[in-house]
């Protein structure tokens, strides 16, 4: 697992510099003692929903290494916009998975259906959370409620779907949202025992 993030990237220079080191074969493969012939930069999923620029890293490979797929551990392409991202953080997974397909954030927002306020909290009574999807935030939109759940008993938080529903519906009211309003349900981080949720509008 990924340790939490320190939100420092590479600039786009620097990730240049790689690039050119490699190109005049001066980079060792990450994996081997042979010279590196791809430099790929690797993002954080979430930067682009929280104003954070830069790569997270940069991958050096051979060409055995990168036509093997050596480097992929724990990174992934995104099937939106074909960069290279890593899928966790701590506990904290950063990818969406859709339809079969695995998207960066940004790439997830921009293919995501909103749900009425109605469907949200006739979903939640059931139990159902599939339409939540794992995004930090959503910009542009405003935010709804925000609160934490777990299953564990002893959480101090929500540990009841029902109680998460009471309070989004007080938050709809406040705000003047009626049962056909549209909302995007985000989990907005994950930890080792509990997740993070936020609704917006």
């Amino acid at each position: 697992m990924y340790s939490p993030d320190t939100l420092q990237r590479l600039n786009d220079e620097a990730v240049a510099n790689y690039v050119a080191q490699t190109e005049a074969g001066e980079r060792t493969c990450d994996y081997c003692n042979k010279t590196a012939t791809h430099s790929i930069p690797v993002y954080n999923p979430a930067d682009s929903v929280r104003d954070v620029e830069g790569a997270y890293s940069v991958v050096h490979v051979c060409d055995e290494h990168h036509d093997n797929g050596a480097f992929m551990e724990e990174l992934f392409y995104c099937d939106g916009c074909g960069e290279l991202f890593v899928t966790h953080h701590s506990w904290d997974v950063l990818y969406v998975e859709k339809d079969g397909e695995m998207f960066c954030q940004k790439c997830a927002l921009e293919r995501m259906e909103p749900v009425t306020l109605l469907e949200l909290v006739d979903d939640l009574e059931r139990g159902d959370v599939s339409k939540w999807m794992r995004v930090n935030s959503f910009p542009g939109k405003e935010l709804l409620w925000e609160g934490e759940f777990s299953e564990w008993s002893d959480f101090p938080g929500h540990t009841d779907l029902k109680s998460v529903r009471k309070e989004i519906l007080q938050a709809a009211y406040v705000n003047g949202l009626g049962e056909d309003s549209e909302v995007y349900p985000l989990v907005t981080h994950g930890y080792q025992f509990s997740v993070a949720l936020g609704g917006y509008y």
